[in-house]
């Protein structure tokens, strides 16, 4: 990276937008300030809502935004006619010449050294602007699962929205779509492109027919350690209320035990309507929370019995590593990123979907103290031996351009 009189690598950032503000954003955002150590960074989005705007102007990281606001289009009429991906263009070249902070896009783009994508709704969309010379990392946190998997498709309770292979099909121009953006992108003599965890990695080979490098993401030990840590009559699980994130499942298998559940993340009220329901036939107590502060989110998960998730194929899932680093058990179900963060029976738990025997079981020994310790101490030397810190993932991307390299 020079020999420290240099100035640092000019690196934009981009990400389509931060709408949802779940893992990823929040991912995101809480390692830009380490980044900024090696590059001088600007951050690129087409919606940026108040708390993100917040924690940038915090660590005095610059970003633009367009100057009218996107929201990413929902809906089968949406999706069937790709509605986001073509907005999502038009509106980054809009922003060529004129953003909400007044500098376009072009003046960024033509001083910048390198661009990092994060993938997303209406990411990879903004790499056609970036000429050739200029290094791409592409950041793949998982390949669009709306169009190579059912999983999105499904209602909260599980049942097809609507038939799932007419879906599929109608899908075509759309999945067209998402493979030529990342084949124009990989042909790129200067791109590279890294999953977020060997699970993701797999799934990019079985998408695209891709190799790919890794970048893991991060958690903060210092924030997740604050507080006194109980064990309290209410399981959480983090994320908004879904059929991929197994909230039905979850309501199910808490059944019969006594625990209530706060979930963190909403949902739509369709979902909403139906999960309160389906707890209440279950006599599981449910606790809605759409979005928390990180100090209450902290203080929430350090008072649970444990934090649990059924998700379905989780890229990477913070969830397991932020829970050691809070000190509670994690037990996840048995599938994609939760295997390379947690081992069963020595730092939480995996568990099999759909034998609620065994969960009950994993949920009276989460009431422990010493198997709780155990986990926790064995959850934080597996994030200390990843290298799960802004610091190095910082690091890994200064490797991944190589600004050392000749030109």
């Amino acid at each position: 990276m020079g020999d420290g009189s240099a100035p640092p690598p000019r690196l934009l950032v981009v990400k389509g937008t931060f709408e949802q503000f779940g893992g990823a954003e929040r991912d995101l955002l809480n390692n830009l300030p380490a980044w900024t150590e090696r590059f001088d960074v600007t951050l690129a989005t087409l919606n940026l809502p108040t708390d993100a705007r917040n924690m940038l102007d915090d660590a005095n990281i610059p970003y633009l935004t367009p100057v009218i606001e996107w929201n990413s289009p929902t809906g089968t009429w949406a999706e069937l006619r790709a509605l986001a991906s073509r907005q999502s263009s038009n509106r980054w070249i809009s922003m060529l010449d004129l953003t909400e902070q007044i500098t376009g896009l072009r003046e960024i783009i033509a001083n910048i050294d390198a661009v990092h994508i994060t993938s997303g709704i209406g990411s990879l969309e903004m790499s056609g602007l970036i000429p050739n010379h200029i290094p791409i990392h592409y950041h793949c946190l998982e390949p669009h699962r709306g169009l190579y998997e059912d999983v999105l498709h499904r209602s909260v309770d599980g049942k097809p929205k609507q038939n799932l292979t007419l879906t599929k099909l109608l899908l075509g121009k759309q999945r067209n779509r998402d493979q030529k953006f990342v084949s124009r992108l990989i042909k790129r003599k200067k791109t590279r492109m890294s999953g977020n965890s060997p699970w993701i990695k797999k799934r990019i080979s079985e998408v695209y027919g891709l190799d790919s490098g890794l970048l893991l993401p991060t958690v903060d030990l210092s924030t997740w350690s604050k507080g006194e840590n109980k064990c309290g009559n209410y399981v959480v699980t983090i994320g908004r209320a879904s059929h991929v994130k197994g909230t039905w499942e979850t309501i199910e298998m808490l059944s019969g035990t006594g625990l209530s559940l706060s979930l963190v993340g909403g949902g739509n009220k369709e979902d909403l309507a139906l999960l309160q329901s389906h707890a209440k036939k279950l006599d599981v107590k449910l606790t809605i929370m759409p979005r928390l502060t990180q100090d209450d989110l902290v203080s929430l998960v350090k008072g649970a019995r444990a934090v649990v998730s059924l998700a379905y194929g989780e890229p990477f899932g913070l969830t397991p590593i932020e829970s050691q680093a809070a000190g509670t058990p994690a037990l996840m179900v048995d599938e994609g990123g939760f295997r390379y963060t947690v081992e069963d029976s020595v730092s939480g738990r995996l568990l099999p979907r759909g034998d609620w025997n065994k969960w009950h079981q994993a949920l009276e020994q989460a009431k422990d103290l010493q198997i709780r310790e155990k986990w926790s101490e064995a959850g934080r030397k597996n994030i200390t031996n990843m290298g799960l810190t802004p610091n190095n993932q910082a690091n890994m991307l200064s490797k991944i351009f190589d600004f050392s390299e000749e030109e």
